[in-house]
């Protein structure tokens, strides 16, 4: 790795501990994806909107910012003026190579010398088609040849991302990398023996994760004191062993836990999601930067209510993304506006009241009513008032209650009239970045 020396002490000057405090956020924690269009992360006025979230993603490419009127370390720099504590990640995939960059590109002219993509037999034939629509798989393991420096591709590939993205971007918290698996989705010759290999096959599957760990490790000697945040999803499924991968990340994203098809809250209740989301949760490494991700309509305000108190009934930030068009722009809802502030209750796992459960924060509450239960009307020990909205003023009102009538399926937040007295923000804590 001689010819990386460079970026190590470049890296170095701009992070030289790998142990900070971190004052974790107020809720409701919120989050913005941006890998759609537009983003014009150098245009003001939504550089303003996307300031208004806890953490943010951005896609960015070779090249970004030779096409904008800001470089990507400016447009999230000026970001961070607006919201100093705004924490943002920037795209990376190490797995597969996107279409238009399977030729004529750094990356694609050093795989093809190399052979590093993943073929059916050995390093011969046509390369293997990522299940990643238009990709081309890439075999992460370190089975492959390594180079006269002795990287293998996810050395280089993790040399690569932090000189081009990292070390250009010192107001940047740390790489997003896409489409952590826990096997991989396709056949091929990952061992590069001959046989192609089923993903179904442990052995295969430990290959796949010793890839993806050598990687983390190596990114994570390259830029210290920085986050590694990644497309966590597949984390989530039932009676998965997630040794391998525990602690190996600072956070993630968690995509679709409500609203397509292949949703758990969709075909497995309220409570298979929950369940699934404390799993991910419990496998990410402090300061634990998880997204909840929900797909929707942005005019389904119940459904909006309900997975946002359904987030916060523990510690996950919130992204609300339109399932027509996800991951494209900015979505606000009245909700948002709130500061219930710190925690002053554990997560809720169990119900608090005829099958409701109920969290409690330093100015309010969030009440969730799971899938299946029927509408059910709670009574609250005071009055609490319900917060002021324009977008479903029917239940954001103003007003204040000490009962309250849930549909099936929905949610509410509730400011109390005085804020907990004994409710102190949460010191900061120790963190070791991933």
């Amino acid at each position: 790795m001689r010819r990386f020396n460079a970026i190590f002490l470049i890296v170095g000057m701009l992070a030289s501990l790998s142990v900070e405090a971190f004052t974790p956020d107020p809720f409701p924690r919120l989050a913005s994806v941006n890998f759609s269009e537009p983003m014009n992360f150098d245009d003001a006025n939504y550089q303003a909107s996307l300031a208004r979230f806890n953490l943010l993603y951005f896609m960015v490419w070779p090249g970004w910012d030779s096409g904008h009127s800001q470089t990507m370390n400016q447009s999230v720099a000026a970001i961070k003026n607006i919201n100093p504590n705004a924490k943002v990640f920037l795209y990376g995939l190490v797995e597969s190579v996107e279409a238009q960059y399977q030729s004529n590109s750094d990356y694609a002219n050093k795989i093809n010398a190399m052979n590093w993509w993943l073929y059916p037999s050995r390093t011969s034939g046509t390369p293997v088609p990522s299940d990643f629509p238009g990709n081309t798989a890439i075999n992460i393991t370190n089975f492959v040849r390594p180079d006269a420096n002795g990287n293998r591709w996810t050395d280089w590939y993790a040399n690569y991302v932090v000189k081009n993205f990292i070390a250009p971007s010192p107001a940047v918290d740390g790489i997003m990398t896409d489409n952590v698996y826990l096997q991989p989705r396709v056949n091929g010759d990952w061992n590069l023996d001959g046989v192609t290999d089923s993903p179904t096959n442990p052995t295969v599957q430990q290959w796949y994760q010793q890839g993806y760990t050598h990687y983390f490790n190596v990114m994570k000697q390259l830029m210290p004191g920085r986050y590694q945040v990644g497309n966590v999803t597949d984390w989530r499924a039932a009676r998965v062993n997630l040794s391998a991968y525990s602690g190996m990340l600072n956070g993630g994203l968690v995509e679709g836990m409500i609203g397509p098809s292949w949703a758990p809250e969709g075909w497995g209740g309220w409570s298979e999601m929950m369940r699934s989301y404390r799993q991910v949760m419990g496998a990410i490494a402090s300061p634990q930067l998880l997204i909840f991700s929900q797909q929707g309509s942005p005019t389904d305000y119940q459904g909006l209510r309900y997975g946002l108190t359904s987030c916060l009934m523990d510690e996950a930030y919130f992204e609300f993304t339109n399932i027509n068009d996800v991951y494209s722009g900015v979505i606000w809802f009245d909700e948002y506006n709130v500061k219930l502030g710190v925690e002053t209750s554990l997560p809720a796992k169990s119900a608090w009241q005829k099958g409701v459960y109920r969290r409690d924060f330093q100015n309010g509450i969030a009440l969730v009513n799971p899938k299946g239960n029927g509408s059910q009307t709670v009574q609250l020990e005071t009055n609490f008032r319900r917060i002021s909205g324009t977008q479903d003023p029917a239940t954001n009102n103003g007003q204040l209650t000490n009962t309250v009538t849930l549909n099936d399926r929905d949610g509410i937040i509730l400011m109390r009239l005085q804020a907990l007295p004994n409710a102190v923000p949460n010191p900061p804590a120790t963190v070791i970045v991933h």
